[in-house]
């Protein structure tokens, strides 16, 4: 994958692709955005292509540079992580590059310090760091990554060129899973789920425990009318406590795009839900949103699974008799 392609379909990616052609780029910049919308890939992928020693579009993925680079055996690049049983970037972790850096580059060639997770640094890393980016050396560029952007200090902000990464849009998403060969369907239905995240659809598509829980979740929580269709529903979960915090997210997010349907459109099509769930309301949905953040918590209270399963499912019978009102 060439650095182009890898920004295609993003204004803001495509202008670093642009500054990159022209021998412009910054000297550091901080991606931030949504899990699953590309930021690791699009620093990983420009990390390789300012090492890239090939001619044309870069990175080639043929030259020496680029092997090595796959094979993890590039000494130009750097990606600093927690030590293992730490869940935590510590100073000492970022001193130890920083001083390599300090040193000549091997081959003389340009350096590259791909921080993902940079949420994960202690402020003491980051005041560390700091002091490198203010004197940003000649030939050397950082790439931080981050789900958090608000746990990055303000001081490494400022030093850093800030490119947020959007939802992509769904025709992007759709074209880019049928170009991996997902069937058009399965492709129609990823791409309404993953919520503008091409990496969460394709974690989806790989993960087939994900559509059994989906299946449950349609044929128990969803099939509830009335306040006599618990307890047959609620049997289906009997042993599922184990799986009880999946089911509730994947029942949590359906909610939340029937919901948005309903605001944009005023009805909804999504052929998840039975025919009685097209007449749900707007306010109906968030009242039962409510209700799984409190099943939710079970793991947390006296009460157990079945028990808050159940008062779940009663909270949406009552919804559905509104709706039939």
């Amino acid at each position: 994958m060439t650095l182009r392609s890898c920004a295609a379909g993003s204004e803001m990616l495509l202008a670093i692709w642009r500054e990159f052609e022209n021998e412009k780029l910054a000297h550091a910049y901080l991606f931030t955005g949504e899990k699953g919308v590309g930021k690791r890939t699009f620093a990983r992928t420009l990390a390789k292509a300012i090492l890239c020693q090939g001619e044309g579009e870069r990175p080639c993925g043929g030259c020496r540079s680029c092997k090595r680079f796959e094979g993890g055996t590039h000494g130009n690049v750097y990606f600093p992580a927690p030590q293992p049983k730490k869940t935590t970037i510590g100073v000492d972790d970022l001193r130890s590059i920083l001083d390599e850096l300090s040193r000549a580059a091997l081959d003389g060639g340009k350096r590259v310090i791909v921080i993902n997770n940079a949420e994960k640094m202690t402020p003491a890393s980051q005041n560390c760091l700091l002091k490198t980016l203010e004197e940003a050396p000649e030939g050397i560029y950082f790439l931080l990554v981050t789900d958090v952007e608000r746990a990055i200090l303000p001081t490494i902000r400022s030093r850093c060129r800030l490119v947020r990464i959007t939802p992509w849009n769904e025709g992007r998403i759709y074209k880019a899973l049928t170009d991996k060969g997902i069937k058009p369907e399965r492709a129609k239905e990823l791409t309404a789920l993953c919520e503008g995240s091409i990496g969460r659809a394709l974690q989806m598509q790989d993960d087939e425990t994900y559509w059994t829980d989906r299946e449950l979740v349609q044929r128990s929580f969803l099939i509830v009318k009335a306040m006599t269709d618990v307890p047959v529903a609620a049997q289906l979960l009997k042993d599922k406590k184990d799986d009880a915090e999946r089911l509730l997210e994947i029942l949590e997010q359906e909610m939340r795009l029937l919901a948005s349907d309903i605001k944009q459109s005023g009805v909804s099509t999504r052929s998840f839900f039975p025919e009685h769930w097209q007449r749900a309301t707007v306010q109906s949905l968030c009242r039962i949103q409510d209700a799984i953040l409190k099943c939710k918590q079970y793991k947390f209270s006296n009460v157990g699974w079945m028990a808050n399963a159940e008062n779940l499912m009663m909270t949406i019978a009552e919804e559905a008799r509104r709706w039939r009102q």
